[in-house]
């Protein structure tokens, strides 16, 4: 269904596949539309499992969690668990794998069979005076592997040191971003645009700390915030006054307008927030 909101923000739901499932990365599309009466769009999700063996599976319900716009408050949908069959395949008996072709898994279990056909043909004999111990190539399998070891260390030295000066520089100019998006956030506020306004500062918010935990935005979660957050030293009030935050954020877009000055008590808040991290978290 089309939804109104950010829908980057919708976190994928988990599903738990039985163990006997190769399960891998879900395909995401998202479609977003903005117009004058907000932002909206959908997002679908394409979730990719293979059975190693036949016989009777289920997969346990999935549970969602959103935003009701009309009733103001959080709700959780949860699904039917799914039962799901898997005939098997073609010959090979009832203990053989339905898929054997799994390079990127672990090796599956070889149970139609004991022991393999032994290969007669393409058999090539070397006479013993072609020994390969001592020989030309003998050292060289011992030397190009030396040499490529050598040659990738560097290079993951060089791209190591790279991408750290590359973090540092995002991290010193994490404040400078954020008080950028905060006056743009003030003049929105000043035309008393207030869904605007809100989008604004959560972008400030979720741009300066991606910047400053060196963590991709993408990656970024209100859970894994208040980890990185509590590593580096912060102390709860200030962790909860950033959650408090970015909360007030989100339900206010959804929320009947409100007064001027609650916005600016907001703007006041934020810029008072990001400050006293910047005395918490010097790099």
């Amino acid at each position: 269904d089309t939804v109104n909101g950010n829908i980057k923000l919708v976190k994928n739901p988990e599903v738990a596949f039985p163990n006997d499932f190769d399960v891998y990365d879900p395909k995401v599309e998202v479609d977003i539309k903005t117009t004058a009466a907000g932002t909206s769009g959908t997002k679908t999700i394409e979730y990719m499992a293979i059975p190693r063996y036949a016989g009777d599976f289920e997969i346990p319900a999935i549970a969602f969690s959103y935003f009701d716009t009309k009733t103001g408050s959080y709700k959780t949908i949860t699904s039917e668990p799914y039962k799901l069959h898997v005939e098997q395949g073609k010959g090979g008996g009832t203990s053989s794998p339905v898929v054997s072709n799994f390079s990127n898994k672990e090796s599956v279990k070889y149970l139609g069979k004991d022991i393999r056909y032994l290969k007669v043909n393409g058999i090539h004999f070397v006479p013993n005076n072609e020994l390969f111990f001592g020989s030309f190539m003998y050292y060289m399998c011992y030397l190009i592997p030396a040499i490529l070891f050598i040659v990738f260390f560097f290079i993951y030295r060089k791209q190591v040191k790279e991408n750290s000066n590359l973090a540092l520089v995002r991290t010193k100019k994490a404040n400078k971003m954020a008080v950028r998006r905060l006056k743009n956030a003030g003049k929105l506020m000043k035309e008393n645009k207030k869904e605007e306004f809100y989008d604004e500062v959560l972008r400030a918010l979720w741009g300066y700390l991606s910047d400053k935990l060196s963590i991709p935005q993408a990656n970024l979660t209100k859970d894994n915030v208040e980890t990185e957050l509590a590593k580096y030293g912060v102390d709860d009030a200030l962790i909860k006054e950033f959650m408090d935050i970015l909360n007030t954020c989100e339900f206010a877009r959804y929320a009947p307008a409100q007064a001027s000055d609650a916005m600016d008590k907001l703007y006041e808040q934020t810029v008072d927030a990001i400050g006293k991290m910047e005395n918490t978290i010097k790099k």
